[in-house]
């Protein structure tokens, strides 16, 4: 890497967090934290972040409608940055359109606008609009929730009612330990990320759903919801994920899971049941997940525009997961964990020769602590684990989907903890990702090992 890189590098991430430092507060408070009148601490873990506490996960299951800050009649919306840098131990070899195979590369990684608040006393929203580089460079429908939210009461029991229309499976989900919201919060664009997911890991974008959940006497959560298909009209001017863009990522890498690629057919059932309780300074969970996803492969050509008519190959998805927080005087300890195991049943695929199998199975582990100091400085450490059937024709060139690493993260959020300066938030992120095995094999796993650095901001 030139110096003259080098140079460039430090001058952009420069200039980019002196933007995040200086932002000017008529036009940089957060949606949120506005309606609410809260410090981002109220709700989010190092006071940036995905990362919910008990009050964040009140205010998202009842609808992100709370209020008491200073908004009367302001329209909620938020905007979010992310730039970044990456270094490869090898070159990239399939480098993204536009980029170089050179293993160091910087890029503006996403751009996106929020309408994130309420809409009415039981409506709320998070809908979020990207832009990616790399990626589809055009402004794309992201994670977006929409949700009506109301409290009962039945005898001696009470809770929270609601429905969610949503496009991710899990995004509904207040817990990090679910594919949506999982560590880690960012990622590198170039990196190997990690390997092969169950498929309720990819269908975000692909789909639209509806699910219906309460929460019994802030302990006992129940969700349940069905996922279609986004349709080819909708994907089009959304940018997202209609009937043309099928899930066809190649088999082994991160991402979709179908050799021949394929698309949601009928309705996707999802669940999701819990049991949550906060103790002193101590906040745990634990429960359960599925969904079951039918998908009808494309034609043996591979030609993305037209769908095989065969019958559908089906896949079976059922999760378990914990959480424990505990909130110190001056520090925030965490662990999350989630195993998934998939059953997938193959008979196109099986049929045209795609698979070796007509049945296989794919298992995903995503363990992570970490700890925050003063809402300010954060340390995690990531273990993940994927293992699964041998299938030389899926996952050619190896024979398994094996892979296996370590990810460490550094943080520093200086922002988020007063109404001083409301409208500032930041996060400086240092990442390296270590590979025991990539796609199968141990030999040349290394050759993914990656350094992420990136700066995130939000006005």
């Amino acid at each position: 890497m030139s110096l003259t890189r080098v140079r460039g590098l430090l001058q952009g991430l420069g200039a980019l967090a002196f933007v995040g430092l200086t932002a000017a507060p008529a036009h940089a408070v957060p949606a949120f934290a506005r309606q609410t009148g809260q410090d981002c601490v109220a709700c989010h873990v190092g006071g940036f972040g995905p990362q919910l506490t008990p009050f964040g996960r009140a205010f998202k299951l009842g609808g992100y409608t709370l209020k008491g800050g200073s908004a009367k009649h302001d329209i909620p919306l938020s905007a979010m940055l992310v730039a970044s840098y990456t270094h490869t131990t090898a070159d990239n070899s399939a480098p993204p359109a536009g980029f170089s195979a050179n293993d160091n590369v910087t890029a503006l990684q996403q751009a996106s606008v929020f309408l994130a608040g309420r809409l009415s006393d039981h409506v709320g929203v998070l809908a979020q609009a990207t832009y990616s580089d790399p990626g589809s460079q055009n402004i794309a429908l992201d994670n977006s929730d929409l949700r009506f939210a109301n409290e009962y009461k039945i005898g001696s029991t009470s809770g929270i009612f609601g429905v969610s229309l949503n496009n991710n499976p899990t995004v509904s989900d207040v817990w990090n330990t679910v594919p949506a919201w999982q560590f880690g919060f960012m990622t590198s664009p170039f990196g190997a990320g990690y390997g092969q997911t169950p498929i309720i890991e990819d269908l975000g974008g692909h789909v639209l759903g509806a699910t219906v959940y309460t929460l019994v006497d802030n302990h006992w959560y129940g969700e349940l919801g069905l996922y279609h298909q986004m349709s080819n009209w909708w994907g089009n001017r959304l940018h997202a994920g209609g009937s043309a863009d099928p899930l066809n990522d190649a088999a082994g890498v991160n991402g979709d899971l179908v050799a021949g690629g394929g698309m949601v057919t009928g309705y996707a059932p999802y669940w999701r049941f819990n049991y949550s309780n906060s103790v002193g300074s101590n906040s745990y969970e634990f429960g359960v997940l599925g969904m079951q996803t039918k998908l009808n492969p494309q034609n043996p050509n591979g030609d993305p525009t037209i769908s095989g008519n065969g019958p559908d190959e089906t896949y079976k998805d059922l999760g378990v997961d914990a959480s424990y927080q505990y909130f110190g005087d001056t520090g925030i300890w965490s662990v999350n964990g989630l195993y998934m195991h998939e059953r997938q049943d193959f008979t196109q695929s099986y049929s045209t020769g795609a698979t070796s199998n007509n049945s296989d199975t794919l298992n995903a582990m995503n363990v992570n602590a970490a700890y925050w100091y003063q809402n300010t400085y954060g340390a995690t450490i990531q273990f993940f684990n994927v293992t699964g059937s041998t299938d030389p024709n899926l996952y050619n060139p190896n024979t398994n989907a094996q892979t296996s690493g370590v990810t460490w993260e550094f943080d520093w959020n200086p922002f988020g903890k007063s109404w001083v300066d409301p409208e500032k938030n930041l996060r400086l992120g240092v990442q390296y990702t270590t590979y025991n095995k990539f796609a199968g094999s141990s030999q040349g796993a290394s050759s993914n090992n990656s350094l992420y650095v990136y700066v995130w901001t939000a006005i």
